[in-house]
């Protein structure tokens, strides 16, 4: 018997179980222009925003008394809520910047797939699995949503641009030590 459930970032609900097998994840990539298709909020100061959608799949499979579960964690960003002002962008510095900077979000993105992707493989359930594994996404979850709060927050939203080099070298380096970036 198979099973397959999908879920979304806001939804918590996972069926975990007692055997956990691989977990398969879509790679980060670069974001560029097209990524950015909604429409940009008028009374909002800034120039950009980045909706990820973070979230998961799992296929289940009886083997006698036991489950062998099998994950797909998904990170992309959502190009209909993303938005940039391009008519208020006045140079190509500019663009590159703020790509940059909304890169970064992605960046974040990808480390908590990571850290998830981790934390699903490594539990052991109980009878408890399905508390238990949204006990792990709220945990995750919340961790980066902070994150990206210091993120935006220590840059000024890419304006302290000492502070956006310290970020993305400190974002780099995670992401080669995941083997995500070469």
């Amino acid at each position: 018997m198979v099973k397959k459930k999908s879920y979304a970032f806001v939804i918590i609900l996972l069926l975990g179980f007692f055997w956990i097998y691989p977990i398969y994840a879509q790679g980060y990539r670069k974001l560029n222009a097209e990524d950015f298709r909604g429409k940009p909020k008028t009374n909002d100061r800034y120039l950009s925003y980045t909706k990820l959608r973070i979230g998961y799949s799992s296929t289940a499979t009886k083997k006698g008394s036991n489950y062998s579960l099998t994950f797909h964690v998904y990170l992309d960003i959502n190009k209909a809520e993303s938005w940039m002002k391009f008519d208020k962008i006045n140079s190509r510095e500019t663009f590159v910047a703020l790509l940059n900077h909304e890169q970064g979000h992605f960046k974040i993105g990808a480390l908590m797939q990571q850290e998830l992707m981790q934390r699903l493989k490594a539990k052991r359930y109980s009878s408890h699995y399905k508390q238990e594994a949204a006990t792990i996404f709220n945990k995750v979850a919340t961790k980066y949503h902070l994150l990206q709060l210091q993120y935006d927050k220590e840059t000024r939203h890419m304006m302290n641009i000492e502070k956006q080099k310290q970020w993305d070298e400190k974002l780099n380096s995670s992401l080669i030590e995941y083997g995500i970036l070469p």
